[in-house]
């Protein structure tokens, strides 16, 4: 079982001068190229036909994106939108046995083509099947060539797609085990927390 998680529940602080602009429209509905961010992602996850369930985290923080996806027919889970590290093991917790692959709301350049990249990979590499967590990472200097200023660095060389894969079979109560997967995609670069990033993505989604 493999089910595919949109986190959608943030407080968007970083937003907050884009949404004013917007009409206070939360963070998922802002629009790219005349399509709401979350909407781009939930269909590049359902494109791509690898998933038993597509389930959005949604909460208090986002109520009209809960009201939106409902009106798609998009199955929901309710956080409590005190963070993400509490959210997301509320849904872990929720969706035992499946593979969870979480995915960010708003990285509104993702296509199917990826999103089947990205398993196919892990797939074929019996080793990383039995991690407890994969992560896809890029290198900064990839990101930065696509004009997007890295707001978090790891290893002062990659920054984090908000992707990461999750065997919940394997996971315990303890601190979860990070794997790191690197891949070079455009499609997976940009989150759009400012009003510039927002501008890029329009730009690179031509």
């Amino acid at each position: 079982m493999i089910a595919a998680v949109v986190m959608c529940g943030g407080r968007a602080s970083r937003m907050q001068q884009q949404q004013q602009q917007q009409e206070g429209i939360e963070k998922p509905l802002i629009k790219v190229d005349g399509v709401a961010m979350v909407e781009r992602v939930i269909s590049a996850l359902a494109s791509s036909n690898r998933f038993d369930r597509i389930i959005a985290a949604v909460s208090p923080n986002t109520p009209k994106t809960n009201e939106f996806l409902k009106s798609k027919g998009i199955e929901i889970i309710e956080t409590a939108g005190e963070g993400y590290s509490q959210d997301l093991s509320h849904l872990l917790s929720k969706l035992k046995p499946h593979k969870v692959v979480v995915v960010p709301g708003d990285i509104p350049l993702l296509n199917s083509q990826i999103v089947k990249e990205i398993l196919n990979t892990i797939d074929d590499d019996d080793r990383q099947e039995q991690e407890q967590a994969i992560s896809i990472i890029l290198e900064k200097g990839f990101v930065e060539e696509i004009g997007v200023k890295p707001s978090i660095v790891l290893m002062n060389q990659y920054c984090h797609s908000g992707i990461t894969i999750f065997n919940s079979m394997v996971i315990s109560t303890e601190p979860v085990k990070e794997h790191y997967l690197v891949m070079n995609r455009k499609e997976i670069a940009l989150n759009v927390n400012t009003k510039e990033e927002l501008e890029l993505a329009e730009k690179l989604l031509v």
